[in-house]
């Protein structure tokens, strides 16, 4: 009986406790074709994020041994920085848009696409 009970009061808190973590890398708004126009993009997971100065993070994507910059105060830049804490502790790839001119500064974030996922993970399984 006290397990039944126990069962009926914990039941309940750990539901509510779950949330969907896939909630904010699904809702990634498309990037501007004016902000990307002079960047490339890269598939990958985030491997690490800490504070640099002020809005600007030093952003370690997985394979690179290089920090790239990301500043959380451009456009979508909290939800942004959701998506890449999101990466960093659950490994999920995302699509990082970086400016062509070598700064490494990261400028706009979307959800990969279907293909874009399984080249990531055949590249990752080898």
């Amino acid at each position: 009986m006290k397990k039944k009970l126990l069962c009926c009061f914990l039941f309940p808190l750990i539901i509510a406790c779950k949330k969907d973590s896939a909630k904010t890398t699904s809702n990634l708004p498309e990037p501007d074709t004016a902000v990307i126009g002079n960047s490339y993009a890269i598939v990958t997971a985030a491997s690490s994020i800490a504070l640099d100065a002020g809005s600007v993070y030093r952003l370690g994507l997985a394979p690179y041994a290089s920090f790239f910059k990301f500043d959380r105060s451009v456009k979508n830049g909290d939800l942004y920085f959701e998506a890449i804490g999101e990466s960093a502790k659950q490994f999920r790839p995302l699509k990082f848009f970086i400016l062509n001119n070598g700064t490494g500064k990261v400028v706009a974030i979307a959800t990969p696409s279907e293909a874009e996922l399984e080249k990531f993970n055949e590249e990752w399984q080898r």
